[in-house]
């Protein structure tokens, strides 16, 4: 199995943004600290949701102060971007990092933030899929010539280019069909986070999304997709179920309000009709495949042995909430790296052998 942290460095009215940015550097080098393979970052704007902004800067920062873990985007959304921009982004921070980047992509779902940058939501699946393949075009052709919707160019050098060939490129889903299958056509890998993943349908979108790479002819036995999942430990049980209250509804206030495509006159855009079952799921329709991560270490372990059984291989989570004190969440992490990831390595490694 392999763990990572996650962070779109929510913030709290407790804190500066620089101290918000602090807090979440520091957690990032704790997490490299007690062995934790990645951190993946999001991107958002306009709202306390997230300050990362300027992600790609932010990156840079987190690479500079790193030498082991993986650096991921969890996500860069692409139709707020001109794709070339980010094929040289994405490239630098892979040379600055010696090869430990991700770029983890999506097409974004919160209306209010197409509209502060002035793009077309109803455009959004058009320039997400073609801004994958210029992407994939620019790292790995010495010239870059391309004649889409909305990008043209002819002969450009688009430099620098990736240590690795290509840098990893991972589509996030929800559970909409068209996108698991764009997915697999091209033959990369599914991250599954937010409601999907909190209500327990990471599990399902895997299933199809290895179908899919069958029915494409892709090889995925040595791929486990990247799955998004609140991650709380404490020493008991109490404390973590406590702990967390008047904290953990931070994002959830914030999202009922922007955390939609759908227009104000009801109307879906195109590409995102799933977004009526996924304002029903969050309105209480579980799946209960996938626990809480949330408890003692023991408990905990316990968990992750459900998610592994379930085909959920990959969990990169928040380990604490906005606005908590930071000694607590340092400490989720202390306890998950030091108690939690050790024994899960010692079961796996078990069952390797015995298998």
């Amino acid at each position: 199995m392999q763990f990572g942290i996650f962070h779109t460095v929510q913030f709290h009215e407790s804190l500066t943004e620089k101290q918000a940015l602090d807090n979440a550097l520091e957690e990032i080098l704790l997490a490299e600290q007690v062995g934790l393979n990645e951190t993946w970052l999001g991107e958002h704007h306009f709202s306390r949701h997230g300050l990362l902004s300027g992600i790609h800067s932010f990156l840079g920062h987190v690479a500079a102060k790193t030498s082991k873990i993986r650096i991921g985007t969890g996500i860069t959304v692409l139709p707020f971007h001109n794709p070339i921009i980010i094929a040289s982004e994405a490239a630098m921070i892979d040379v600055l990092s010696d090869g430990r980047f991700d770029l983890g992509v999506g097409r974004g779902y919160q209306l209010q933030e197409f509209e502060g940058l002035g793009i077309d939501v109803e455009e959004a699946t058009d320039r997400f899929r073609e801004s994958v393949d210029v992407i994939h075009k620019a790292w790995t052709e010495e010239k870059l010539t391309y004649n889409g919707n909305f990008t043209n160019v002819t002969d450009k050098w688009v430099i620098p280019k990736p240590i690795q060939n290509p840098i990893p490129m991972i589509i996030a889903v929800s559970t909409t069909p068209e996108t698991i299958d764009f997915a697999a056509s091209k033959g990369l890998t599914v991250m599954v986070g937010g409601p999907t993943a909190i209500l327990g349908q990471a599990p399902d979108v895997i299933r199809t999304w290895r179908s899919k790479m069958d029915q494409y002819g892709n090889k995925h036995d040595h791929i486990d997709p990247p799955v998004q999942l609140p991650i709380y430990v404490a020493p008991t049980m109490e404390e973590a179920m406590n702990d967390p209250k008047g904290y953990d509804d931070f994002s959830l206030k914030i999202l009922s309000k922007i955390g939609t495509p759908i227009k104000k006159d009801g109307t879906i855009p195109k590409g995102y009709d799933q977004w009526v079952n996924r304002q029903k799921d969050r309105e209480g329709v579980q799946n209960n495949e996938i626990p809480l991560l949330r408890g003692t270490p023991e408990d905990i372990i316990e968990k992750l042995l459900i998610c592994r059984e379930k085909g959920v291989k990959n969990i990169f989570g928040n380990f604490g909430f906005p606005g908590m004190p930071k000694e607590k969440t340092q400490r989720s992490i202390e306890l998950f790296g030091t108690k939690v990831l050790p024994e899960i390595k010692k079961i796996v490694s078990e069952g390797a052998a015995a298998g």
